[in-house]
């Protein structure tokens, strides 16, 4: 079986948040009295894209807005079809794993995509 390869937009993940707390009527407070949370910067940034809430905190969004965890997050598809696109999630990886520096770029290109 091939492999699937997903990418979680987080700014539109964050708008379509924003989106279903208008369409609720919840405000940003009251995100932060269900999650237990002491300030509201975590609901912040979520709804800019800076972060993603955690799998626990996604489960509790989706009961409180009526609506399923993957109607919450905005995904891309198949990257590994998008050969830009795949490109930079690949490079991505690379550079955080194993340090790479920007000017190694294209020989770890060369090596990861066959190009």
């Amino acid at each position: 079986m091939k492999p699937i390869y997903l990418s979680i937009q987080q700014k539109a993940t964050g708008e379509r948040i924003r989106e279903l707390l208008l369409k609720y009527g919840y405000s940003v407070k009251d995100i932060q009295e269900v999650m237990g949370f002491e300030n509201p910067q975590a609901v912040y940034k979520w709804l800019s894209g800076k972060s993603l809430p955690s799998l626990d905190n996604l489960l509790i969004l989706s009961k409180v807005l009526h609506t399923s965890i993957e109607d919450i997050l905005v995904i891309d598809g198949d990257i590994t079809i998008l050969r830009k696109g795949g490109t930079q999630w690949i490079m991505y990886g690379i550079k955080q794993i194993f340090g790479m520096k920007e000017k190694d770029h294209g020989r770890w290109l060369a090596w990861c995509c066959e190009i």
